[in-house]
Order: C-alpha cells, then sequence, then structure tokens
C-alpha cells in the first residue's frame, strides 16, 4: 500500500525513535515490501530547516541520500495541483501542514501523522 508520510514520522522512522506508533512503523515497513511511502517536497523542506538548526540528529543531505535511492520513496513536487488542492480546505492548519493533506487528499492515500490538528480535520485518512 501507498502512505503519504509528514516530517515528525518520517524523522521517528529513521531513527528507530519510540515516539512513532506501531501502525505507523507496520506503514513504512510494509511500504519496503509492496508499496510506496510519498513524500512532499514540504517535508523535504522542513528536513532541511530543521537539520541546519541541529534539533534532529539526521544529516540532511544523507536523508535525502536515503529517499531518492530507496525504492519505496517518491518525492511529490509542490506544484499547481497541490496548490489547488491547498485551497479546498478550510479547516485551520499551518500551511506546511495543509501542503502535506493536500499532497495525501490529492494523491487520495493515507497520510502517516500524530499531528493533533490534522487528525481531527478528518480531511483525509491516518495512520497512526
Amino acid at each position: 500500500m501507498d502512505y503519504v508520510t509528514d516530517t515528525g514520522s518520517l524523522i521517528w522512522y529513521l531513527t528507530n525513535d519510540s515516539k512513532l506508533s506501531g501502525k505507523a512503523f507496520d506503514a513504512f515497513e510494509s511500504s519496503v515490501i509492496e508499496g510506496t511511502i510519498v513524500v512532499p517536497t514540504i517535508v523535504l523542506a522542513e528536513l532541511f530547516y530543521i537539520s541546519r538548526k541541529r534539533t534532529i540528529k539526521l544529516s540532511f543531505e544523507d536523508t535525502l541520500e536515503t529517499i531518492e535511492q530507496g525504492e519505496n520513496y517518491s518525492i511529490f513536487p509542490l506544484d499547481s495541483n497541490v496548490i489547488r488542492t491547498t485551497a479546498t480546505i478550510e479547516q485551520y492548519l499551518e500551511m506546511h501542514d495543509k501542503l502535506i493533506v493536500a499532497t495525501a487528499k490529492l494523491l487520495g492515500l493515507p497520510l502517516i501523522t500524530n499531528d493533533t490538528k490534522i487528525r481531527e480535520s478528518r480531511i483525509v485518512d491516518i495512520v497512526w
């Protein structure tokens, strides 16, 4: 099965952090066998930003290489279709969260996230 990931979930998966739920871990792991983890471009931008601030122990360059070389990852562009879909989301979410949710909505895929506001919005199916 295919999934879209948010930033925190991806970081927790790549660092084997116990903050990642069992269901979310299983979603990531299942994509290794069959499926894809879609990484919105905004997630890469957030990874870059927080890695430069050194608030995570991941190197941005190594993480990007892992994503680019992993057969189970796909980077999805921030394009006009994502922006149009973002414009249909009326619930209050921070802009980067709206872009991530819009990507999942546009693709019709569940989103791996622990974000309370996103989960409560019920805009897309959530895996957590």
